[in-house]
């Protein structure tokens, strides 16, 4: 069963409300609201100008009903909002398709499905064939799809759509600075290029944490990947420990003091935020993981409006992507695209100091940076003594399991060695990387995360960025394949194979020929060549030699 939504109330225009206003002051004299309307006072206003008894008394039972200067005014020519006039079958009919066409998970635009619902009706051999005499129009089954319910549409939506489609009043507060995190992600609306040929890689995903009470942006990380538990675990760091090495490292001279120990992060039903590692990595921290129910995206109220405030403000950039198709109709993003990863970074760091210093809504036109900054007076201290900071951002970095070799281990084709590896041969080991870099890994001995270091020279580059430049190789040794080294690989193997089968014949033939011979009795003692034999030699037995000259040869 269609729901439909409440008619909406006809509008009333400003000249009908003034003139509503004036009948105000002459219907508040004349017409009592708890007595019956007598003759006398429809006389009086009957001197008003276009006021007929009949009028005078159809106003006094709207006046006495909801005695407001609007009651008395007239009201729009029309049928009434929410009226309908087709027959009852085709109402019925029209229930039935939209059901069918309008209320599933992919549906047709409202157009289309005007459409479609029209020529279904009107359609001769059809399950309908109503005459199209007296089915509505494409314009009206268009406004009859509108006034469908948005919690009836929203049953049929995914939990992000499904979020402006129902109600959810209230909010998620926090008692104090720390308290609540929350936490989402998103793909950037801009397109970024590699550090060394400028090649447009795609769009990084940006991740978020805000804190509930101060509204400040506790923590954030920009990668390539796809959010994952291991990038979940980089913002969580990143919003643990104070940004100035980090600030240091971009040379960026701005004040970013949001950082500390929180008790409770937020965040969506998404599988990393479920994932047992995430869970326990949270926990040894301290922090309580309380992911919200699946669906309703609205629980995160927060950090998603801060998402949508950050992203909008990217359509600034070179290479931006815009939120639509439309938005960047005429728009080449990966051709116009010039910033890196950390020219990015940089950009998206001031924004973040600027949302600090801009007053919010939310906290009556107070300051992010203002309201961090009471709360931190009375906080407390913001980390735990004797944090060891180089662990902890370690401890949150992807791992894998490598055979540690005579060579060190192997991550993606990059060797890499520590000292400690001489003892550990042939066993298996714990290896954290960053994806920011190529040049160190961080091996688990003995519960502490070494560095070790790569073999070789290569470029400090990014993860991503060195996987372009392997897929490039990889791309060019492609195309000198296709391009002949192909056919002169096949000749090589044709030749060689040849060569094979033609040793394999030779030696059956000689050795089929021995194997005849033998059968035959052919002594196969090799005979010496007649060239040999020196024709001037003279040979002396053993009885004409004297005995100290035996050996000697005579001419």
């Amino acid at each position: 069963m269609i729901e439909r939504k409440p008619p909406r109330t006809a509008r009333l225009s400003e000249t009908a409300l003034k003139r509503g206003v004036d009948l105000y002051q002459i219907f508040r004299k004349s017409v009592p609201l708890d007595e019956p309307l007598t003759a006398a006072a429809v006389s009086a206003i009957s001197s008003e100008p276009g006021l007929g008894p009949r009028r005078i008394r159809e106003l006094a039972r709207r006046y006495r009903h909801k005695p407001i200067a609007e009651s008395l005014a007239s009201r729009p020519r029309g049928p009434k909002p929410g009226s309908r006039h087709a027959p009852t079958e085709i109402l019925e009919a029209i229930d039935g398709l939209f059901e069918e066409l309008v209320l599933t998970k992919v549906p047709l635009s409202v157009r289309e499905a005007a459409q479609q619902v029209r020529y279904l009706l009107i359609a001769d051999d059809g399950d309908y064939g109503f005459d199209p005499g007296i089915v509505p129009s494409f314009r009206t089954i268009e406004r009859m799809i509108n006034e469908i319910s948005e919690p009836q549409k929203a049953r049929f939506m995914g939990s992000k759509r499904r979020t402006a489609h129902e109600a959810h009043p209230g909010e998620y507060k926090s008692d104090g600075l720390l308290d609540v995190v929350q936490m989402d992600h998103t793909p950037a609306d801009v397109m970024l290029v590699d550090s060394v040929h400028r090649v447009a890689l795609g769009r990084p995903w940006v991740t978020l944490l805000i804190d509930v009470w101060s509204r400040c942006i506790l923590g954030f990380y920009v990668s390539f990947g796809a959010p994952s538990i291991f990038r979940c675990g980089r913002a969580i760091a990143n919003a643990l420990l104070p940004k100035q090495p980090l600030l240091d490292s971009l040379g960026l001279d701005i004040d970013y003091p949001m950082h500390g120990f929180f008790k409770k992060l937020h965040a969506d039903h998404a599988g990393a935020h479920r994932a047992e590692v995430f869970r326990s990595a949270c926990q040894t921290y301290g922090i309580d993981p309380d992911v919200r129910p699946r669906g309703p995206a609205h629980f995160g109220t927060h950090i998603e409006r801060l998402i949508g405030t950050m992203v909008r403000k990217m359509r600034l950039l070179p290479g931006a992507t815009g939120g639509t198709v439309t938005a960047r109709d005429g728009y080449d993003s990966e051709a116009e695209a010039a910033m890196t990863l950390d020219e990015f970074e940089r950009w998206f760091l001031r924004e973040i100091c600027r949302y600090h210093h801009t007053p919010h809504d939310g906290l009556g036109q107070i300051e992010p940076a203002q309201m961090w900054a009471m709360g931190a007076q009375s906080h407390g201290p913001l980390m735990p003594p004797g944090v060891d900071v180089e662990q902890l951002t370690r401890r949150f970095l992807p791992w894998v399991e490598r055979t540690v070799q005579s060579g060190g281990v192997k991550i993606d084709h990059i060797r890499y060695w520590h000292e400690s590896f001489a003892r550990r041969l042939g066993l298996k080991i714990m290896i954290h990387y960053d994806e920011r870099t190529i040049q160190a890994v961080y091996p688990e001995i003995d519960g502490v995360l070494l560095a070790a270091g790569v073999v070789g020279s290569y470029p400090n580059v990014t993860k991503p960025e060195w996987d372009v430049v392997v897929a490039a190789r990889r791309q060019a040794g492609t195309a000198y394949q296709l391009a002949g080294g192909q056919a002169e690989i096949a000749r090589l193997v044709h030749a060689n194979r040849q060569e094979v089968l033609n040793a394999k014949g030779r030696t059956r033939r000689l050795r089929e020929e021995r194997k005849r011979q033998e059968r035959e009795g052919i002594s196969h003692a090799r005979q010496p060549a007649e060239s040999e034999v020196s024709p001037e030699s003279n040979w002396v037995s053993v009885a004409d030699l004297h005995d100290e000259g035996w050996l000697q040869w005579r001419d």
